[in-house]
């Protein structure tokens, strides 16, 4: 209350899908239909070597810009991954992806995310992200969207109740 920009007065939903190095942001109406993505790419932080403290801060700050983003495009919902009910990743036999692991602080990242919605205005929504991989990287393919981006709309989309997809994305 005493931080806040105000509140969001907008119509739309935005969903996001954090990553080790990236997020992804997708802006739906409430139809479901898509009314504009956008990425943050970090892919530096997950290299050998990379500080940890500059990982999270170059990470904390491309969340924020994605939602100061969506505050001025007419957001009013945010939704985030509940990262909470995925179990602990297992190590593979992959050192990168190994890395990419134990390097992803996902916890403190959703919390910076939850409490930057908050201090813009949005009403934040955790949503169960059971099989919106598996889901997006279907979807993905026919409407042109990288998994990860799929990911996020199909978040949306089980925000909003949608059963059937629409195909159709706006150009505007």
């Amino acid at each position: 209350k005493h931080f806040s920009k105000g509140r969001a007065k907008g119509k739309l939903v935005a969903g996001f899908d954090l990553n080790s190095d990236r997020i992804n942001m997708v802006i739906v109406d409430k139809l479901g239909i898509i009314r504009d993505v956008k990425t943050e790419w970090f892919s530096e932080v997950t290299s050998h070597g990379f500080p940890k403290d500059k990982a999270n801060t170059i990470r904390l700050q491309a969340l924020s810009r994605l939602l100061d983003y969506a505050y001025h495009h007419g957001v009013s919902v945010v939704l985030f991954e509940d990262l909470n009910r995925i179990k602990n990743r297992k190590f593979t036999k992959s050192k990168t992806a190994n890395r990419k692991i134990t390097r992803f602080p996902k916890r403190k990242l959703l919390e910076h995310g939850i409490v930057m919605a908050l201090k813009n205005g949005f009403k934040v929504y955790l949503v169960n992200p059971a099989y919106t991989s598996k889901l997006g990287e279907r979807l993905g393919t026919e409407l042109g969207l990288d998994k990860h981006t799929a990911s996020a709309y199909v978040l949306t989309l089980k925000y909003l109740g949608v059963s059937e997809i629409p195909l159709s994305i706006s150009s505007s």
